[in-house]
């Protein structure tokens, strides 16, 4: 029987835990997270005039994008590294063009009627770059 020892697969993914199982960049927003609960829930409770037990909406809309900042990992990302990427996906035109670079051995076709030569080069692999239009 051998000695097994956990390690980490990847060091570049470790985060060191402050408290708990907590990072610091998760502590920062879970700390913001109950900060802005409090805020929006004293702003409720004394400015609007309105119970706190009744302002839960409000307590939540503030609290969540601090949650999410903190808890969330879409593909294995951070948030504020997957947000502009997310952000960039949608804004695009989403239209890639390709093009295939004729071999250089390949000859131009002239228009008209093709030599054999020029036949035997079209059947060849990439021959669609030189199109006898052009």
């Amino acid at each position: 029987m051998s000695l097994q020892i956990p390690i980490q697969k990847d060091i570049g993914e470790y985060e060191e835990k402050i408290v708990g199982k907590l990072s610091f960049r998760t502590l920062v927003c879970v700390a913001g997270g109950f900060g802005s609960a409090i805020l929006v829930a004293a702003l409720c409770h004394f400015w609007i005039g309105i119970e706190v037990a009744d302002a839960a909406l409000p307590v939540m809309c503030a609290s969540i994008p601090f949650w999410l900042a903190g808890f969330w990992r879409p593909f294995g990302m951070r948030a504020e590294k997957f947000a502009p990427l997310l952000a960039n996906h949608h804004l695009k035109d989403q239209k890639l063009l390709y093009s295939c670079p004729a071999a250089p051995d390949l000859q131009k076709a002239e228009a008209g009627r093709p030599t054999r030569r020029a036949r035997r080069a079209a059947r060849r692999k990439g021959a669609e770059g030189n199109e006898p239009s052009r």
